[in-house]
């Protein structure tokens, strides 16, 4: 399958950038594949923002999240090191523009991650000449193996592996003498630090708490840099995800989640903080999820990404009443901006149906859009891109959504196969963007249908709680309705059916061929199978399954049977591809052993495949051999039972 491997050895993406407004230049950094490797490479360029000029600028290939310093002569990043098979170091490095050399700043055993993601782990002052910090303490030394004893529920993640006692801890470093100070900590994380205006307070997370195995909870802390005293915030969040000082350091504007439920920063909301009462007002008062991103400067309002109903807007907030003043917004899905202390230009990394993964500028005085980089230019001249169209459907009184994606060069006198792509979460979503699994299964001419049943996030709060204890319920019958509706269009063969997803995709997936047989192929990837055993299994199976699945597992055995797919095996007719990581802590492999055991049991049409090393983030962070055949399993896999 040629076009997989040209898809996944050629795709760019651009995860971070950073502005300088001193020297009217942008740094970014960009993720590609190194076919003869088997590697995924990250490097750090800039652009010139005169000349238009790129260069790399540090001279690693696994360097990531470039910072400007406020004085524009040195950029921070991170520089990842394989120390062991499962060891990897992210040390800050520094780059002296005016000397011309790079340093490594932090100590080897200090390595710069989370079990969030790392884009607010480390923050400049408005001097230039400290960074804080959040590191986990990693062993070099010891690589015998050993008993590991678990103490807590917390004692994994799938993006760290092995956590036991490390806790994420904070520290000030000075960049010149390496001196430090380091933030008290008592068996907990403390995240996203960031320097307040004057440069005497560091604002961070804290997950601290006497019941931090089971709430899972989040406050802000306030570390005096000369007392070395810490004020604790008297607000609890379910997420929080970046912190944000006002101009006059009077309160903070956080992004994060708008109760205690479980984080997720596809849901992010907007409050304000004031330090001196402690007082909280949400600032989301229209129900949209902010795109949640660190080093956003407030002056007299913020400008910040969000998305409503799968598309995205730049916007102005004020925090006198809340409204949102629209500056750019078209079809498409904008993953970051930056922008200066003028804030004249808003740049962005944005994926639309024309380009994916694209640096972009908004000038607020013409008011012009100008495109700045596009990173994938080549391979999409090379392949062309699906036709989008959308429909909803009104079900109990919400308004379902679809996107189909159609081949490029499709034949509406013709009948086609169909995929039903069912996204993560539940409250991930499907938006006006390019997205490489779509086009794979477009240009080997299936028709996709990507429906935003209820639980999908930027459809308001009420759209997003609907799937809360009722997975395989509402959200079932939204995406079968749609699919009904779908089947009216000419060019679609109501008899060719096949189911994609992964993670709740894959639970969707699995649940709907126990309960129809309508479909002719599931591709069912990291699934969710039997909530009684991945309340105890999953990394999130306490916090994010008593949220889900209605409570404690231990008095909800039978409601948690009821709602899983494991209970209606023996109605399966549909043929299984089950593909799942061996390292997968989030939807753990065993899901998808019990299944398969469970359908093979009973004579059913079954195959199962399992990736060595390979966690739950596989398809965007995996070894590139491994996606490329995950993919040419699964397009021969419907092929063989669509075509």
């Amino acid at each position: 399958m040629e076009n997989v491997k040209e898809y996944i050895e050629g795709i760019k993406t651009i995860p971070w950038i950073s502005f300088d407004e001193l020297n009217n230049q942008i740094f970014f950094q960009q993720t590609s594949v190194d076919s003869k490797t088997n590697q995924r490479l990250s490097q750090i360029f800039s652009i010139d923002l005169i000349s238009k000029k790129i260069e790399k600028v540090t001279s690693g290939f696994n360097d990531s999240i470039p910072k400007i310093s406020p004085d524009g002569k040195f950029l921070a990043f991170i520089r990842t090191n394989e120390k062991t098979k499962s060891n990897k170091i992210n040390s800050i490095f520094i780059k002296d523009f005016y000397k011309n050399y790079e340093f490594q700043l932090t100590e080897n055993f200090k390595s710069v991650k989370s079990s969030e993601d790392n884009y607010g782990l480390f923050n400049w002052d408005n001097s230039s000449s400290r960074l804080v910090y959040s590191f986990r303490a990693s062993n070099l030394n010891n690589l015998d193996l050993k008993p590991l004893v678990v103490k807590k529920i917390r004692y994994r993640h799938d993006a760290l592996g092995w956590i036991g006692d490390i806790y994420n801890q904070v520290e000030i470093i000075n960049i010149f003498d390496k001196s430090i100070i380091s933030v008290p900590n008592s068996e907990c994380d403390h995240l996203n630090p960031v320097f307040s205006n004057n440069d005497k307070l560091i604002a961070f997370i804290t997950d601290a708490g006497d019941d931090r195995d089971t709430s899972w909870t989040q406050s802000i802390e306030i570390f005096n840099i000369d007392s070395s005293k810490i004020l604790k915030i008297d607000q609890s969040f379910g997420g929080l995800f970046s912190l944000i000082w006002t101009e006059d350091d009077s309160k903070l504007i956080v992004f994060g989640s708008n109760d205690n439920k479980y984080s997720d920063k596809r849901v992010s909301s907007l409050f304000s903080i004031n330090l001196k009462n402690g007082e909280k007002v949400d600032l989301n008062i229209n129900q949209v999820a902010f795109n949640s991103q660190p080093n956003l400067n407030f002056l007299s309002h913020m400008t910040l990404p969000y998305t409503s109903r799968g598309v995205s807007f730049i916007a102005d907030i004020s925090l006198k009443n809340s409204k949102l003043k629209v500056l750019y917004g078209k079809e498409s899905k904008i993953n970051q901006i930056a922008y200066g202390n003028s804030n004249e230009k808003v740049f962005f990394v944005e994926n639309s149906r024309n380009h994916h993964e694209s640096i972009c500028q908004y000038d607020r005085s013409s008011n012009n859009y100008e495109l700045l980089y596009d990173s994938n230019d080549d391979l999409f001249q090379k392949i062309k891109v699906s036709r989008m169209e959308k429909f909803e459907i009104n079900r109990s009184s919400y308004q379902i959504e679809s996107r189909i994606f159609l081949p490029n060069d499709i034949d509406k006198n013709k009948k086609y196969p169909v995929i039903i792509d069912i996204h993560g979460g539940p409250h991930g979503r499907f938006e006006d963007q390019i997205s490489i699994s779509q086009e794979l299964f477009t240009s080997n001419n299936f028709i996709v249908l990507a429906v935003n049943p209820r639980g999908s996030s930027s459809y308001g709060d009420d759209f997003l709680n609907e799937v809360l204890t009722d997975w395989g319920g509402e959200d079932y019958l939204d995406i079968l309705d749609s699919i009904d509706e779908l089947s009216k269009f000419n060019f679609i063969d109501p008899n060719r059916l096949g189911l994609y997803g992964h993670s709740y995709g894959g639970f969707m997936s699995s649940w709907i061929i126990g309960h129809s047989n309508k479909f002719k192929a599931a591709v069912i990837s990291a699934p969710c199978i039997n909530l009684n055993s991945m309340s105890g299994t999953s990394d999130i199976g306490i916090k994010f399954g008593e949220e889900q699945w209605g409570g404690i597992r231990t008095f909800n055995v039978e409601k948690h049977l009821f709602n899983s797919p494991i209970s209606y095996v023996e109605n399966v007719e549909t043929p299984a591809l089950i593909l799942c990581g061996e390292l997968d802590y989030r939807c753990p492999i065993e899901q998808a052993e019990q299944y398969f055991v469970a359908l093979k049991r009973l004579n059913k049409n079954v195959q199962f495949v399992r990736y060595p090393d390979q966690n739950h983030q596989m398809l965007d962070q995996g070894k590139p051999d491994f996606v490329i055949d995950y993919w040419t399993r699964t397009i021969n896999f419907f092929k063989e039972y669509l075509c």
